[in-house]
């Protein structure tokens, strides 16, 4: 048996043996070569001299714990060590989403006998008088939701079974038409009324030296003259008449009489469809007549929100446009065609659609009259024939003109005839400047809001803002004061802003500023084409002229995007009034 000698090795340079001392290598290290080694060798148990390993530190860890040392700071630091690994761990889905998901159907049938049972066994719990608290309680809740939407549900006249509907003209229509408006002929007739010098101080008002605006219009007599009251308009009409007839009329035909105050409203003949092209070509134009707001109407109808109706009264080859005492044509809207209009049911009074109508129109009135020099007048052309003795009329000039839309010379019926419109325009103010040109003067009043921003805080750093959403609240009434100062020959738009001094006083107003516009700038800012305005009014004419002869109303829809051309025939009611 071969023995193996001890030998004691003191390394003093490192760990373990020393390789160099010849006595270790020739008295232990030589005779383990004689062994055989099997690197394969499976080993039950192996005994670690020196363990590194992470279970190791932990399990000293642990008896440094349990045994506390007087030096503890290296442990410490070993403790904070923490080997940090950055791979994403694989999410392992939870069993519920692969469930699958159990529908309950239920026919339409079983669920209406369900809720027919539910209200009867709550109605069977419930006593009389609850009940009769609860239908009570429904009816005034229907009647509210309703009444947010009166505005727009009200017919401003309404159709009569005698009525006929002979026409019908979609908004999406009308802005298809285009006419070239350079191509009219403007005439001027003659002017009535006073015209004043506008006072250019009022140009220079700012948001902290405001104006208040002066009660004015109850000190002046104001006029909304209808087609048929003015006596101008009847006379050239009346002259204008007498000069369309061609040389080749037949003379057997009997001539109808026509007074200058009062316009023929029927005709003694009744045409039918097939003898219209040939009764017009008798004559060699088309005779229109209606005052400038009339028109406004019509050029801006595609724009607008609530219901109006036009008395119209064809005769051979005149068309006579007018609208009703009272009309809403006569009153001004406020925010009409905002996202938010006004509400019939406001908890402020006077923040009601008619309340608002009213100020509207005052603030206007005061207005006009306000920005005039005082005890100077430009022009004075004459009463109209409207103004009564002991009347005192606002100083406003009435500017009497007559546009020509010629005709188409390639076609062979009625479009080959010219359209002649006799209007009555309003001019407001003369300009002290080397140009003198006009100006049309108009007001917008604030309607106070919670939820947008005041103008006060908008006057001076957000002009533009500011217009741009009173454009867009108020696009109908904007656009036809932008119209009648076309037709009026007005270049310069004056617009005021004027608001409250309280919130709930619609009597009181401040002036805040008055900005200047071109008429045909700010036309084509807030979208009036001209073009498209006067193609409105050929193509409306060109309808109306091939109806029999008669009484017609021209009314808008509230509710939808429509205007429909009733003949009213024998209705007394439509027929008095136009007499009237």
């Amino acid at each position: 048996m071969a023995s193996i000698n001890i030998v004691a090795n003191i390394n003093e340079n490192g760990w373990g043996p020393d390789e160099t001392d010849e006595q270790t290598i020739s008295s232990c290290l030589f005779p383990i070569t004689k062994f055989p080694f099997e690197p394969n060798l499976k080993v039950d148990r192996q005994i670690h001299i020196c363990d590194f390993t992470f279970s190791t530190y932990q399990r000293n860890t642990r008896e440094s714990s349990r045994y506390p040392r007087s030096n503890t700071g290296a442990l410490d630091e070993e403790l904070q060590f923490q080997t940090v690994d950055s791979r994403s761990m694989l999410k392992v889905r939870s069993s519920q989403h692969y469930k699958k998901r159990v529908v309950l159907k239920q026919t339409t049938q079983a669920f209406n006998q369900k809720l027919m049972e539910e209200e009867a066994m709550l109605l069977s719990k419930q006593k009389h008088p609850e009940l009769r608290r609860q239908k009570i309680m429904m009816q005034v809740r229907n009647a509210r939701n309703n009444a947010r939407h009166h505005t727009f549900n009200e017919w401003s006249i309404e159709p009569t079974p005698l009525w006929v509907v002979v026409a019908e003209i979609p908004f999406n229509q009308l802005l298809k038409q285009e006419f070239n408006s350079s191509t009219i002929k403007v005439e001027d007739l003659f002017w009535r009324g006073k015209l004043g010098y506008y006072d250019k101080k009022m140009d220079y008002i700012t948001l902290k030296t405001e104006v208040n605006l002066q009660h004015l219009s109850n000190s002046y007599d104001y006029y909304w003259t209808s087609t048929h009251d003015d006596d101008c308009i009847a006379d050239v009409l009346l002259e204008t008449y007498n000069n369309t007839k061609k040389n080749d009329v037949d003379t057997t035909e009997e001539k109808t009489e026509v007074k200058a105050k009062n316009m023929p409203l029927q005709s003694e003949k009744n045409h039918d469809s097939a003898a219209l092209d040939k009764d017009l070509l008798r004559y060699d134009q088309i005779v229109v007549a209606a005052t400038d707001q009339i028109l406004a109407v019509l050029m801006t109808a595609a724009r607008s929100k609530y219901s109006w109706h036009l008395n119209i009264t064809k005769i051979e080859n005149q068309i006579i446009i007018d609208k009703a005492n009272g009309s809403i044509i006569d009153m001004l809207t406020v925010n009409e065609t905002a996202p938010e209009p006004p509400m019939q049911d406001a908890e402020i009074k006077v923040n009601r659609p008619p309340a608002l109508g009213y100020e509207a129109v005052r603030v206007n009135q005061n207005m006009r009259q306000q920005v005039l020099l005082s005890e100077t007048i430009h022009e004075d052309f004459g009463n109209p024939p409207f103004v009564e003795e002991g009347d005192n009329p606002s100083t406003v000039a009435y500017r009497y003109r007559k546009f020509t839309i010629p005709g188409n010379p390639n076609a062979t019926n009625y479009e080959k005839l010219p359209i002649t419109i006799v209007t009555r325009a309003e001019v407001h103010a003369k300009l002290q400047s080397a140009q003198e040109g006009y100006t049309y003067v108009c007001a917008l009043n604030e309607l106070p809001s919670k939820n947008h921003k005041s103008w006060r805080s908008q006057i001076e750093t957000q002009k533009g803002a500011l217009l741009a959403n009173e454009i867009r609240n108020n696009t109908t009434k904007l656009q036809r004061f932008v119209a009648c100062a076309s037709m009026a020959g007005c270049d310069t738009f004056k617009l005021a802003f004027v608001t409250r001094k309280q919130p709930t006083d619609a009597e009181n107003h401040s002036i805040i500023g008055i900005h200047t516009y071109t008429t045909s700038n700010l036309a084509v800012q807030m979208g009036l084409n001209m073009n498209n305005a006067w193609g409105a009014i050929r193509s409306i004419v060109q309808l109306i002229i091939r109806k029999p002869d008669g009484q017609f109303v021209l009314l808008k829809d509230p509710m939808k995007p429509i205007i429909r051309l009733y003949a009213t025939g024998d209705d007394d009611e439509v027929n008095d009034g136009l007499k009237q």
